[in-house]
């Protein structure tokens, strides 16, 4: 429910947001110059919330909080979602939008230190965000990061989507999130063997997807009209078949809603991206393997749905860059026509000794697999991106890094390096580089890790104000639809019915009195039967299912093609724990249904059991049990 705003509200609202613009003015007078086309950047703190009914107004800015992300519809339509800093400061977890003049509150609800942000539409988004608390306890805080999704469409959320913690079907960490359309969205991160996760919106409902690789998700964006992934190589990670464990694609795409193109032989809605130019890329160093970086971040010049866009750049650290003296740089690639290259850097002139990309992790080395969550933003009409870089000196260290003519291993160069804010501030430190986004040429953000903005823009520039009432922050979204996160746990009893309590009472009934009913005994709710089901193609026609047993059960594949059986698996007698079941296919006879059975033993088929059909492996190559 959207809350009222009175005149005497707005006008207090707008003389408020005219003095703290003038108040950013003044404190960011120093600004550092850009090379090209006199941009600078310059201290460019939000609007503070709104304060209470009676509560005088913030009179100076406030930080945000940890940024996960910023993202642009526009360069005059922005948003960005922070974690906050209550309950010591007055910004609660949601999002901030940007209107061309000022960043100000949208919502107080969805928000989350480590959230991400996938637009849809012009009016419409997703967003990843932190569970809410209800079901976890005191020595559990921490565990509800980017567990669940918001869906935003004309000013308010009409779609929370969540699961309980700890279940077979519990939704994992998620780090990554693009659109492809209003009806195809994905979200995905990894799972809890480390290989990816995925959950598709597909207009209707959230759904989860499997896929047969086993390495988590790190990235994603839309380019063209195809979504990309960016890939962590995990030093756990299994490989299928066909994989080159020396040189895994890092890369990969998503066939928009209707399609499944054939990949390496097999219909599959994930794609691997080989990247070759003269050699596999990325070039890892001599004595290194694939596991040696943390996991790719994707950005592209475009629109959030891939129009416009000219140029994708993927970005990733070192895992461990304290290991020894040979270990991985930061390893940046970038495509522009059709080609890739890696973008090299010469002896002396790369980045500042010790640097890495940041983003929304305080450090990225904490992790096995940490996303680096915006910290590469390529700059629209050009062949450059800005880095934002953690490890280089207690302030916000940014640097524009241009990439090199042709495909292969080239030599880029960095155009400028700068420190924020800058000597001139009289304001100091604002904590370290978070993220970044450009949605215009000499025009970009970014957060550090405080929760302060900066702003790279041209002064002769000037935006026209967005007055699209979803976005111009006059209702601040404070609802959040109920999910199935906080578990409803019906009373043990029905509530007293007092209907009548103000009736006459009836006359006593004639005859022996009645037995009073039994009391319901409460059945424990039983546990799935089968749980974390993946598959993936050997060959192009060999079905493996890998799943997990709670409890002992036959287990039988069955593939028809209309009512006649083409292939089938022995009826076997599993006992608890991982398994996986190999099924051989006829491209002649190819199924049309999959039956994956598996009824417990010792109980009732109904009881526990879990059995159900699939179209034929094509759409998702998922397998889905009842």
């Amino acid at each position: 429910m959207r809350r009222t705003v009175s005149s005497r509200d707005t006008v207090l609202a707008t003389a408020i947001h005219v003095l703290l613009c003038v108040t950013a003015m003044v404190m960011a007078q120093s600004g550092l110059a850009y090379a090209e086309g006199g941009a600078e950047w310059r201290y460019a703190p939000a609007l503070a919330p709104s304060p209470p009914a009676g509560v005088a107004p913030a009179v100076y800015p406030v930080p945000l909080g940890t940024v996960g992300q910023i993202s642009f519809w526009a360069p005059n339509r922005g948003l960005l979602i922070t974690g906050g800093t209550a309950p010591s400061g007055s910004v609660a977890p949601g999002l901030y939008a940007y209107d061309g003049v000022s960043w100000h509150q949208l919502s107080t609800v969805c928000g989350g230190a480590r959230g991400r942000i996938a637009w849809a539409g012009p009016d419409e988004f997703w967003t990843i965000a932190d569970q809410r608390a209800g079901q976890i306890k005191a020595t559990q805080q921490g565990t509800l990061s980017s567990l669940s999704l918001c869906h935003f469409l004309n000013g308010e959320v009409v779609g929370s989507y969540a699961m309980p913690l700890e279940k077979a079907d519990s939704y994992l960490e998620m780090d990554a999130a693009g659109c492809l359309g209003p009806a195809d969205c994905w979200f995905a991160g990894k799972d809890g063997n480390g290989g990816s996760f995925h959950l598709h919106w597909n207009g209707s409902e959230v759904e989860t997807i499997y896929d047969p690789e086993d390495h988590a998700v790190t990235g994603m964006a839309n380019f063209q009209g195809r979504l990309y992934e960016g890939l962590a190589i995990g030093p756990e990670d299994s490989y299928l078949a066909g994989e080159d464990q020396s040189h895994p694609a890092v890369i990969r795409t998503i066939a928009p809603a209707g399609q499944a193109p054939l990949c390496n032989g097999a219909p599959s809605v994930f794609c691997d991206v080989f990247i070759f130019s003269g050699q596999p890329l990325p070039v890892y160093p001599s004595g290194l393997s694939a596991d040696a970086l943390s996991g790719f971040e994707i950005a592209t010049d475009g629109s959030p749905l891939g129009a416009g866009a000219t140029q994708l750049w993927a970005a990733a650290d070192p895992r461990n860059p304290g290991a020894g003296a040979s270990h991985a740089p930061v390893t940046i690639l970038h495509q522009v026509q059709g080609g890739w290259a890696q973008v090299g850097l010469p002896p002396g002139e790369g980045l500042p000794e010790g640097a890495y990309l940041s983003g929304s992790e305080t450090d990225v080395f904490t992790s096995q697999q940490a996303p680096v969550g915006g910290s590469i933003a390529p700059e629209p009409g050009t062949q450059s991106a800005w880095l934002s870089l953690g490890g280089a000196g207690s302030t916000a260290t940014v640097a524009l890094l241009e990439a090199p003519q042709g495909s292969g291993e080239g030599q880029g160069r960095v155009l400028e390096t700068d420190s924020l804010p800058g000597p001139a501030d009289p304001i100091g430190n604002r904590g370290t580089a978070g993220p970044i986004a450009c949605p215009a040429l000499h025009d970009c953000w970014m957060a550090t890790s405080e929760g302060w903005l900066f702003h790279l823009r041209n002064e002769a520039t000037v935006l026209e104000p967005d007055t699209d009432p979803v976005f111009d922050g006059a209702f601040i979204i404070a609802t959040r639809p109920p999910d199935g996160g906080i578990p409803v746990i019906p009373p043990d009893a029905p509530p007293v019915d007092d209907s009548l309590a103000n009736q006459q009472p009836p006359s006593p009934p004639s005859g022996p009195p009645r037995q009073a009913p039994e009391p319901q005994v409460k059945r424990k709710r039983r546990k799935p039967l089968v749980a974390h089901v993946k598959s993936r193609f050997l060959h192009g026609r060999v079905l493996v299912i890998s799943f997990t047993l709670t409890g002992r059960a036959h287990v039988q594949l069955v593939g028809r093609r209309k009512s006649k059986v083409v292939a089938k698996t022995a009826n076997e007698s599993l006992r608890p724990g991982r398994h996986q079941l190999s099924l051989s296919l006829d491209p002649a006879h190819w199924p049309t249904k999959l039956q994956f059975k598996a009824t417990p033993i010792g109980a009732p088929a109904s009881s526990g059991g879990s059995g159900g059909e699939s179209s034929a492996p094509g759409a998702n190559n998922t397998v889905s049990t009842g």
